[in-house]
């Protein structure tokens, strides 16, 4: 089932390589926002895959 996900990066260098990891696509992204110090990104993906994950807390 496709859900949405989320997690949290440092640099925008970590955001870009979790998505080309990752292979998401462009049309499953729904947001990008930054804060002082931080990325989000907002995703549909499947539910039953496990991210490879470069993001904030991993």
């Amino acid at each position: 089932m496709i859900v949405l996900k989320s997690d949290y990066f440092s640099t925008h260098e970590r955001l870009a390589r979790f998505i080309n990891e990752n292979h998401i696509k462009r049309e499953d992204i729904l947001i990008i926002t930054q804060i002082p110090g931080s990325f989000t990104i907002l995703f549909y993906a499947d539910d039953s895959i496990q991210e490879i994950t470069h993001g904030m807390f991993s």
